[in-house]
């Protein structure tokens, strides 16, 4: 697995000052010193308050710059790419905010060259008569004990927190005094631990791609760094809830003795759960992981906040790390509502992404105002035993063929028309052997239909679900207005659920290399003849003949033609899967 693809960029190009100035242009509430590279809030009133400076390397954003604006921090200074601002540009951003009668409080990474010069500038601007505290975060649990001794451990996604406790305590604290707003980063700090575990490492644009030996397909990395320090292999590859609940006893349980910082009393402790994007994971992805956390706590009470985000990342790490803030202990002067009050703080801030909640509750699901609709039913009656061995052929038969319409699809399509279709077959055949309503229903055509349309739309999704169910409604509708069930009654509801349903929603026919190429000849074959053998003959024809078709519908209307050409010609996916569902159907009629 690699990651190093990135744009081409102008070698002569400092790509740091770039984002920068991308940062700086698309929000008005920040200012840019290009050659100091300090991000500062031009509006914010220093001369009333204490300022919060912060900084590090590029390469963790929206870590400083985007965190700079309103009741967050006052200015952020950005070294190059993992690597630590120079004395001289941290002081520019000191000098450029800061008071020297209220004073300022600077908030690191706990990483040597961070504190070093930072705490080599703060020293420096005392001597020039400014107030100045430091706060180093090192809130990750992946550093064991030992060689916490020789470094200390590492500030990660906690220091998020950190800056927005701290600037909103100093902006609607205005008589808050340096000290203490010094002590409450360092005890927010004592009760911030975070893990972090990731698919592979991050690489860095701008730079010629560097093969380091991370982990393969079948192996994720626990605690690893946020500038690609390796942290501990897990392989094969663990469940994501077998990860979350190994990341979560590490982060609170006592037993796991050389990671262990933070006592909680799972039992009585309050907490606030942040679920960070270290860069390379989706949305989808990140909040199927916070679900999994939510799941898996070990905690007896609910989180009182949870915050979602990209908060500190490493470019595109395919990870995610878990932050617990303990609210129990007193902070100070400050008490746990307090902590909570500056974390909801509104923020212009570009990169602060939570919402601000003027009543924050944990989510209750509510029941859908479907759950309870009853099935559409009829007089009719057919042999339900029969109709359900046919159905379980036509499915049975579509799910033999789904590796060769994956197969298909991925060259002319997205590649999903299988899945599609096998998450709806898999769907019907486990209510036939589980829902005693719809095996009961079998002997009732139009309520057979309407059990299947529901289905199909619960279970498969895109274009081919939402043609199936169309379809099946207009289908069990025509059917109910049937005397009998024969040939002649069945052919005339399927040609009129096509013509007089699906073709109002779908300009897809005949020639259009889709489904329609299997289903329209079908249907047309059994009005014409009543036969069905004529019929499934007349489909399997159209189905064959989407190998030479031009794609005007779909997803394939994208793909280049020259792709329809392999393997002697691909026929239409979708079609070669209704083509099954009907041979299979009707192969013991």
């Amino acid at each position: 697995m690699t990651l190093a693809k990135h744009w081409k960029y102008n070698k002569e190009e400092d790509l740091v000052v770039t984002q920068l100035k991308g940062l700086a242009n698309s929000n008005p509430y920040i200012k840019l010193i290009p050659s100091e590279k300090v991000i500062f809030n031009p509006h914010s009133d220093t001369s009333e308050k204490i300022t919060i400076i912060s900084g590090g390397g590029a390469g963790h954003e929206p870590l400083h710059a985007g965190y700079v604006g309103e009741n967050l921090l006052d200015a952020a200074v950005s070294g190059s790419i993992f690597a630590s601002p120079s004395t001289k540009q941290i002081m520019a951003a000191i000098k450029t905010k800061s008071n020297k009668e209220k004073g300022t409080v600077i908030v690191v990474k706990n990483y040597t060259g961070d504190v070093l010069h930072f705490g080599l500038v703060a020293e420096r601007a005392k001597n020039e008569g400014y107030k100045v505290e430091l706060v180093a975060v090192s809130d990750d649990v992946a550093i064991g004990k030992e060689q916490n001794k020789m470094v200390g451990r590492r500030g990660i996604a906690g220091t998020a927190l950190i800056h927005k406790i701290l600037g909103a305590a100093t902006a609607t604290s205005r008589n808050s005094d340096l000290k203490e707003i010094a002590d409450l980063g360092h005890k927010i700090n004592s009760n911030l631990v975070t893990l972090a575990a990731s698919l592979d490492r991050t690489s860095v644009p701008g730079k010629a791609e560097q093969e380091v030996e991370f982990t393969n397909d079948n192996e994720a990395e626990l605690g690893l760094g946020i500038h690609n320090e390796p942290g501990t292999k897990l392989s094969p590859l663990p469940n994501i809830d077998e990860l979350v609940k190994k990341m979560l006893h590490r982060l609170t349980s006592p037993e796991d003795k050389e990671h262990h910082y933070l006592d909680f009393d799972l039992k009585n402790d309050d907490y606030v759960l942040l679920i960070n994007n270290i860069g390379g994971t989706s949305s989808f992805e990140l909040y199927t992981v916070t679900q999994h956390v939510i799941e898996n706590l070990p905690f007896e009470k609910k989180p009182k906040r949870i915050l979602v985000s990209d908060f500190v990342t490493s470019f595109n790490s395919p990870g995610f790390s878990i932050t617990f803030l303990k609210l129990s202990d007193d902070f100070g002067k400050y008490k746990s509502e307090d902590i909570l009050k500056f974390i909801d703080t509104p923020t212009n801030a570009p990169g602060w992404k939570p919402k601000t909640y003027e009543k924050w509750e944990y989510n209750d699901y509510v029941d859908s105002p479907m759950k309870n609709q009853s099935v559409v039913k009829s007089d009719l009656n057919i042999d339900g035993d029969k109709f359900e061995k046919n159905l379980k052929s036509g499915l049975d038969k579509l799910l033999k063929e789904e590796p060769k319409i994956t197969h298909y699809d991925t060259i002319v399509g997205d590649g999903d028309c299988g899945e599609t279709l096998a998450a709806g077959a898999n769907a019907i055949l486990k209510y036939l052997k589980d829902n005693e309503e719809f095996k009961e229903n079998l002997s009732d055509p139009v309520a057979t239909v309407s059990f299947i349309t529901e289905l199909v739309e619960d279970s498969m999704g895109g274009t081919s679900g939402g043609l199936y169910a169309i379809y099946l409604t207009a289908l069990a509708q025509n059917l109910k207005n049937s005397k009998e069930i024969d040939n002649k009654s069945v052919s005339e509801a399927l040609y009129s659920a096509l013509y007089g349903g699906l073709f109002k929603y779908t300009k897809a026919r005949v020639g259009g290399r889709t489904l329609v190429d299997t289903l329209q000849p079908f249907v047309d074959e059994f009005k014409k003849s009543n036969n069905l053998q004529k019929a499934v003959k007349a489909a399997k024809d159209g189905c064959e003949s989407t190998k030479k078709l031009h794609a005007s519908f779909g997803r394939a209307s994208y793909v280049d033609e020259s792709e329809f050409e392999a393997e002697g010609g691909i026929p239409d996916p979708g079609a070669v899967g209704l083509l099954a569902i009907i041979e299979g159907f009707t192969e013991n009629i």
